[in-house]
């Protein structure tokens, strides 16, 4: 049961509570995480081997990452009117773990086709609109505001642990184990254990009840206050011109490890064999980039957050391009510094815009933060699978990567790297 105390009254015990939420809503989420690192790793490998196309992974990328920009604003809206918000993010985990449960199903018995893979890639993303959203809000009302940084890194770390483990137990299991099938029943389960350590959490403030204006009006008010706040809006810029550029080179990289890595000519004859292959360079990349992430909470309590952030694209997008030009196993190397990078600017903006929304806003300022950053998503994962197959995979790496770069160069000029914000201020 989700207790709900009275608003901006924190209760007397609220600093032991907090304390012992931050395990539920790290814990939960860093179990979700592997499973959705299987997944990553599964689920556009599950479509290559029934197609054998790039496009194909480009349009599960999209499929996955489209929601939230069909749904993002005015989930926002729904959010900020959910008192009892851990019964919806439990919800959500419940519905994904059911899509898996039925991809496990029809993985097992052969007789899913493509399409399925696009839906379930969609069903799963507009779940995924609600609960990261509602996460970063929950996390606001369960604990206080100098632990955010701390659980925001350990989730930054949880997710480089997860992404160093899950697509290597991918790829063992695909390739010596029980298949997609169970893959896809092992990242059901994880959703299942988010749900119920949810279950736990006790928040410790609420937001007050106001009259609730009108919806379209409401997503209006997220945009204004979004885009008024100077570092707030060129973070989310930044982002959304990243994701553009950056999707193509996440959606392809399965295929980028088959071909420029192992050297694999016909993907539907070798592609089962090299699994195991392709999940240890996904663990490598993860591995290395967790040393950097380690850090990531001692860093963001040094420089300003959103020095971070415009320090994080530059390790993205200078790792992707010696990615591109090294295309051997030594690339993995780079490859953990990119995800390093990506990892810090996820910790330092989604830090900063915490600190920055007005409580009674928060839900309509994220979402509409998230949308506009990912709106970038589907068009960058379509036209990036469209492109590979035109051009081939290095040449868009090579444009993707530096692309990040010259982003990272612009910020430097604007309010987001010249007007401070420090972890653990009001900013």
């Amino acid at each position: 049961m989700e207790i709900v105390e009275p608003v901006g009254i924190p209760s007397r015990d609220s600093d032991r509570r907090a304390k012992q939420n931050l395990f539920p809503l790290v814990g939960g989420q860093a179990a979700s995480l592997f499973g959705d690192y299987i997944a990553v790793f599964t689920l556009p490998y599950f479509m290559l081997s029934l197609t054998g196309e790039a496009f194909d992974l480009g349009l599960t990328g999209a499929a996955e990452t489209l929601p939230m920009l069909l749904f993002g604003l005015a989930a926002g809206v729904f959010l900020d009117r959910r008192r009892r918000l851990g019964f919806t993010l439990i919800g959500t985990d419940l519905v994904r773990a059911g899509v898996f449960m039925l991809l496990a199903f029809g993985a097992h018995t052969g007789l899913i086709p493509p399409m399925a893979i696009l839906a379930a890639a969609f069903v799963t993303g507009s779940m995924g609109v609600l609960f990261d959203s509602g996460l970063q809000i929950y996390m606001t009302r369960s604990l206080r505001t100098e632990d955010l940084i701390k659980a925001n890194a350990q989730l930054g770390l949880a997710r480089t642990i997860s992404l160093s483990i899950g697509p290597l137990v991918g790829g063992v299991i695909v390739a010596l184990a029980g298949g997609f099938a169970l893959a896809f029943g092992m990242n059901a389960i994880t959703f299942l254990v988010s749900a119920v350590l949810l279950s736990f959490v006790r928040p410790i403030t609420s937001i007050a009840s106001e009259a609730h204006e009108p919806f379209m009006r409401a997503m209006r008010t997220g945009v204004r206050i979004l885009f008024a706040d100077k570092r707030l809006r060129w973070g989310t810029l930044g982002g959304t011109v990243t994701n553009l550029v950056f999707q193509p080179l996440e959606a392809l990289l399965v295929m980028f490890v088959a071909v420029e890595v192992l050297g694999l000519e016909n993907l539907s004859e070798g592609l089962a064999e090299a699994g195991a292959l392709i999940g240890l360079f996904f663990g490598a990349q993860a591995a290395i980039a967790s040393v950097g992430v380690v850090f990531a909470g001692k860093l963001a309590k040094r420089i300003p957050l959103g020095t971070m952030y415009i320090l994080g694209l530059a390790m993205l997008g200078f790792g992707f391009l010696a990615v591109a030009i090294m295309g051997n196993w030594y690339a993995v190397i780079p490859a953990g510094v990119a995800i390093t990078g990506v990892t810090w600017a996820n910790i330092a903006f989604v830090t900063m815009r915490q600190q920055l929304t007005p409580p009674e806003h928060m839900g309509r300022v994220i979402a509409a933060s998230r949308t506009f950053a990912w709106a970038g998503l589907p068009i960058g994962a379509a036209a990036g699978g469209w492109m590979a197959g035109v051009v081939g995979i290095v040449p868009v790496y090579i444009v993707g990567s530096s692309s990040v770069v010259i982003v990272a160069l612009l910020l430097m000029r604007t309010a987001l790297y010249k007007d401070r914000v420090m972890a653990g201020s009001a900013g």
